[in-house]
């Protein structure tokens, strides 16, 4: 069967610091420097030692020492363009591409794999690789401004030597319910929160070691320093991305620090290292609202539908995944800004979204997509209609309403908006017969108990 793939695919290099304003943007800053090898030699003698330091701050043991290398800008290079491989292959690339550009998350003249590829060579500062056991650093960065780094990656090589990432990151589950896959793919993306989360707090309380203070201690102070660190306008690239593309590289490493922030202030140590890998979070809710986790809050479900075979055996299903937490947040941001984000975020109780396009329609013909949220209440589905019908024009070049409420015509068809008590369903660019048909068969699927 075909995976799901998160709308939030876009997730950091694993096991890599993809992080703005660090090491390579302080050293650029600067005259670039090339490591010595008396410097590396010195370089790699401190990994043990904040191996130790990494080790006593998770409470994560050290099984063996960790392998170590200086790696040059091509290699750098060669390690993005393999991830970047690994993670989707060409054709499912590009139909997720058409979809964010569908749901205006990026812009319709945008080329997004260049751009993914110069924006990581931009901001990688050091990576794990699990396969081989090795910790990267870059040959081109002074010594001391790795060290923060080094103590991040080498929260992965302890992860790994307890926990086994790989195996770990990959939950799977035998079985050909989509549901049940739609579910396994916010685990993934909560896991990698929880694994990048974790390493920032070592970086952190590396970087405060020198005043006597932890992440723990100086609540206030941390806050401060992660807010200088997502200075937008550190690197070209990354102050030229689009919204989503920033919120996707920044989610595991921002959201993943405070969720494992407030475990660590509710539960201890033990508790917000090894625990949460013995009982991981199982969505992006768990992730962005702590509570949820700490409580043991059930996650939202919603059924999946197999929209393309409502449809027929004309109709092939391009891209489709889950809608999580933080996926909503971006949809909600990026088309009614900040406080309209902040005020429904919450409110996301599942969802997921589906391209499709038929066989007999001419290639160029704009792709179909279905999106179905489910949310608190009635109140917050109306609330999210308003962000919907006012963000039309962004995304399309002619919005005009049509003749029945919530239907607007545009260049790319008819859109139509269905409130369903707490539930939206948006159908794009189908004929109104499909429409009928897609919007009875998902209603039908939400009313059915569990």
């Amino acid at each position: 069967m075909k995976r799901f793939c998160k709308l939030f695919w876009l997730i950091p290099l694993v096991f890599a610091l993809v992080f703005p304003v660090s090491a390579q943007q302080e050293q650029e800053a600067t005259a670039e420097h090339h490591v010595t090898k008396a410097e590396a030699k010195e370089l790699f003698r401190s990994v043990d030692e904040i191996l130790k330091f990494a080790s006593e701050h998770t409470g994560l043991p050290i099984r063996h020492s960790v392998k170590k290398k200086l790696a040059s800008r091509e290699e750098v290079a060669k390690y993005i363009a393999a991830r970047l491989k690994e993670q989707r292959n060409r054709e499912r690339f590009d139909h997720s591409e058409v979809t964010l550009k569908k749901l205006g998350l990026i812009p319709r003249d945008f080329n997004l794999r260049p751009y993914l590829l110069g924006l990581y060579k931009e901001q990688v500062e050091g990576w794990y690789d699990s396969h081989n056991k090795t910790v990267y650093l870059l040959d081109w960065v002074a010594p001391e401004l790795q060290k923060p780094v080094m103590a991040h990656e080498l929260v992965h090589a302890l992860q790994d030597q307890n926990f086994d990432l790989e195996k770990w990151m990959n939950v799977r589950k035998d079985s050909t319910d989509e549901t049940e896959q739609m579910a396994l793919d916010e685990q993934r993306l909560a896991r990698q929160a929880v694994v990048e989360g974790q390493a920032m707090i070592a970086l952190f309380d590396y970087q405060l070691a020198p005043i006597g203070k932890t992440v723990e201690s100086a609540p206030e102070l941390v806050d401060s320093m992660k807010s200088a660190m997502i200075d937008e306008g550190a690197t070209p690239l990354y102050a030229k991305a689009p919204l989503y593309l920033r919120e996707a590289m920044l989610f595991p490493y921002t959201y993943g620090m405070d969720f494992v922030r407030a475990v660590l202030a509710k539960r201890g140590k033990q508790a917000a290292f090894a625990g949460i890998f013995e009982h991981p979070p199982v969505d992006t809710r768990q992730i962005m609202e702590p509570a949820t986790y700490i409580s043991g809050e059930p996650q939202p479900e919603i059924k999946f539908v197999a929209l393309d075979k409502v449809l027929g055996p004309d109709w092939r299903r391009d891209d489709f995944s889950g809608i999580g937490e933080i996926d909503l947040r971006v949809i909600l941001q990026q088309w009614g800004g900040p406080e309209p984000a902040k005020k429904l975020t919450h409110a996301w109780r599942g969802g997921y979204y589906m391209t499709l396009s038929n066989e007999k329609t001419p290639k160029n013909a704009p792709v179909s997509l279905a999106l179905v949220l489910t949310l608190a209440s009635p109140s917050a589905a109306n609330d999210f209609a308003q962000i919907y019908g006012s963000a039309l024009s962004q995304r399309y070049k002619s919005v005009k309403p049509a003749s029945s409420p919530r239907e607007w015509n545009t260049e790319e068809g008819t859109m139509r908006l269905y409130i369903n008590g707490s539930n939206a369903i948006a159908l794009e660019s189908f004929a109104a017969e499909d429409a009928a048909k897609l919007h009875d068969a998902i209603v039908m699927s939400l009313a059915k108990p569990d």
